[in-house]
């Protein structure tokens, strides 16, 4: 190969995690504001209990009854805080997580636009779901998919469903929306770099998206209608199914 286009390659790659680094900080910051809501309640529920458990210092039943309700609110405060380490470990590091626990974690961090439009969210999972995988990576492709939905939906009539769900050989993870549908000149170069059919969009997060599913040896597909009546897009990830479920016979 010509070594002007050896390094033309380099450069690109550099470039290319360079963005991607750049995409999952900008997740990191969205998700570390909706972490903040998660860890506020639990702080303030266990500061009244310590001013009360002061007050009932020489009642040992109701200091028994607070410490077990500030157990519990520390116990919710360590599944959030692991939960958020877990998912911003560098790219690099994948390991056995639960895609229902990523899924709920990408919802989550748009729970605010998504309430502020008035969407209604349909879950269809059940947990866990664990496969091996970069939890930061894949927040940030599923990240991307809901907002993308979030953003073509029509406020107080939009829907979203997010579905988890596992096959004898493979994971889909599926992102669906009743908005307006992808016109064909985008669709037909969905995941290209530069191509949006939104007026702010910059055309990057689902070439991004798929290049990070295909390191993941998975595919990134979508099906869209723009028929009256039936508008709405999907678009459906398939991961291999690396970690080993019991069978029938083995216990769970």
């Amino acid at each position: 190969m010509d070594e002007s286009l050896v390094q033309l390659k380099a450069r690109l790659e550099v470039a290319e995690r360079a963005l991607e680094r750049s995409e999952r900080l900008a997740v990191a910051n969205r998700y570390a504001g909706a972490i903040m809501h998660e860890v506020n309640n639990p702080l303030e529920a266990i500061t009244n209990l310590v001013y009360l458990t002061k007050s009932d210092k020489d009642n040992p039943d109701q200091v028994l009854e607070n410490m077990a309700v500030i157990e519990n609110q520390l116990k919710i405060l360590g599944r959030v805080t692991k939960q958020a380490l877990t998912f911003h470990r560098e790219h690099s590091d994948a390991s056995e997580l639960d895609l229902v626990e990523i899924a709920e974690a990408a919802l989550k961090l748009h729970s605010d636009k998504l309430n502020s439009h008035g969407i209604q969210v349909e879950r269809r999972f059940r947990g866990p779901v664990m496969v091996r995988v970069s939890g930061s990576q894949i927040l940030q492709v599923i990240s991307n998919l809901v907002l993308n939905a979030v953003d073509v939906l029509s406020p107080g009539k939009g829907r979203i469903c997010v579905s988890v769900k596992r096959c004898p050989r493979c994971v889909h993870m599926t992102v669906s929306d009743n908005g307006p549908g992808i016109p064909e000149h985008c669709a037909n170069h969905m995941f290209e770099p530069y191509v949006t059919s939104k007026a702010s969009g910059t055309g990057l997060g689902l070439w991004l998206s798929t290049r990070i599913i295909t390191k993941h040896h998975g595919t990134l597909r979508f099906r869209t209608s723009r028929r009256e009546g039936k508008t709405g897009t999907t678009f459906r990830i398939q991961l291999p199914n690396t970690v080993p479920q019991p069978s029938a016979g083995d216990p769970s």
